[in-house]
C-alpha cells in the first residue's frame, strides 16, 4: 500500500483543504484536497479528525485505482461520482 503524508489543515469557507503527498513506487504524488463539512459529517459523524477522513479517502481510491489515476486538485465529493459506494464504504473504514 502507498504511503499517504497528510500536509496541514487550512480552513476555508464551509471546508477544509490539505496538501496530500502519495509515495508510490519510488515516485511522489502531490495532490490539493478539500473536504466539505458535510462530507466529513457524513462519513465520520464527528468521530475522527478531519484529517484523518482525508487520508481514508485516499485508501479508499487507493484501493481502486493507482495514484497517477486520481486528480491533482479535487474536492472528496467528486469520489462519489467515480465510486458511488463512497457513502456506505468510507465511514467503514475509520
Amino acid at each position: 500500500m502507498p504511503e499517504i503524508e497528510i500536509g496541514p489543515e487550512t480552513e476555508g469557507d464551509n471546508c477544509w483543504s490539505y496538501e496530500v503527498q502519495v509515495f508510490d513506487a519510488g515516485r511522489t504524488h502531490q495532490y490539493d484536497v478539500t473536504l466539505s463539512w458535510s462530507d466529513y459529517d457524513l462519513w465520520s459523524r464527528g468521530r475522527v479528525p478531519p484529517s484523518r477522513v482525508v487520508e481514508t479517502a485516499f485508501k479508499f481510491l487507493l484501493d481502486r485505482e493507482p495514484a497517477t489515476a486520481i486528480m491533482p486538485r479535487f474536492d472528496c465529493s467528486v469520489i462519489r461520482r467515480y465510486f458511488p459506494d463512497v457513502d456506505k464504504q468510507l465511514p467503514t473504514m475509520l
